[in-house]
């Protein structure tokens, strides 16, 4: 009796969703936003259509978050990611492409054969190259991507994200420019999504008042998930280690402080 041969799964490049809060922040949720479903398809295409696209926006707003979540749910295995240091040279780029394509040996010193492996490899085996911190790659970085990705061949999906001036580089790159699919800009959450989506995201919030929590992102969280996450970190370690001290507007001055010294706060007691 034949049996089929199975095949192992490919280990996921992707950090695992514990990581996925600022600093693992205890008991933080994964919100549903408006941002994530929009990502979400911008990513779908990007797969369906083995085209680039651009996730941007400012520093701290969820663009990875978002990113990582979605292509855990529809590309674990096929996501290939790269993040490179600032100025990262191109011998740099290639080496880290070629290992986490895991291509055996050692990339060839010499450019042309080491693309072509890495070419071959993606025409092979289709990925999706998820390229995060792009604002700090130069202009040969950006150029080398969209020629591995090609025209006619197509070799992979491509998703860029990155912060400051991350579009105004890929404006600056017409090659590129002209060869992205779709974009999309992250911006900071509403007032009004702050009130909806903040009592879900820790439970330390569930019985706050929406006037709260408004005074909150008014003073520092700025519609920002990573800024809510250094607050929220703060007062559950407060709440957490003197029962009988209550979520209140002294506690987050308190905390407020930690973040930004100039805050005044009255001090806690017990």
């Amino acid at each position: 009796m034949s049996t089929t041969p199975t095949t192992v799964p490919r280990p996921s490049q992707l950090p695992p969703p514990s990581q996925d809060h600022y600093l693992g922040l205890t008991g933080a949720n994964a919100m549903a936003t408006k941002a994530i479903a929009e990502t979400k398809t911008r990513i779908l295409k990007a797969i369906k259509h083995n085209a680039i696209v651009c996730i941007h926006g400012h520093v701290g707003l969820g663009k990875t978050f978002a990113v990582h979540n979605v292509l855990r749910r529809h590309a674990p295995e096929t996501t290939v990611r790269l993040r490179y240091n600032n100025g990262a040279n191109m011998n740099e780029i290639r080496t880290q492409l070629w290992r986490h394509l895991d291509l055996p040996g050692q990339p060839p010193q010499s450019v042309g054969p080491c693309d072509q492996q890495i070419q071959d490899a993606l025409e092979a085996d289709p990925r999706v190259l998820l390229i995060d911190e792009v604002q700090g790659l130069g202009t040969k970085a950006l150029e080398y991507f969209r020629t591995l990705w090609g025209d006619d061949a197509r070799r992979a999906a491509i998703v860029l994200v990155g912060s400051g001036n991350a579009r105004q580089k890929i404006l600056n790159n017409p090659a590129l420019h002209s060869r992205i699919l779709d974009w999309y800009q992250f911006s900071p959450l509403t007032p009004t999504e702050v009130e909806s989506i903040i009592p879900a995201y820790q439970r330390i919030w569930s019985g706050a008042q929406p006037e709260l929590i408004l005074y909150t992102d008014d003073m520092a969280g700025h519609g920002s998930f990573r800024n809510w996450a250094r607050i929220t970190l703060l007062l559950h370690d407060a709440l957490e280690d003197n029962p009988n001290l209550t979520l209140s507007k002294d506690l987050i001055r308190w905390a407020l402080s930690r973040i930004d010294p100039t805050t005044r706060h009255t001090p806690q007691r017990g």
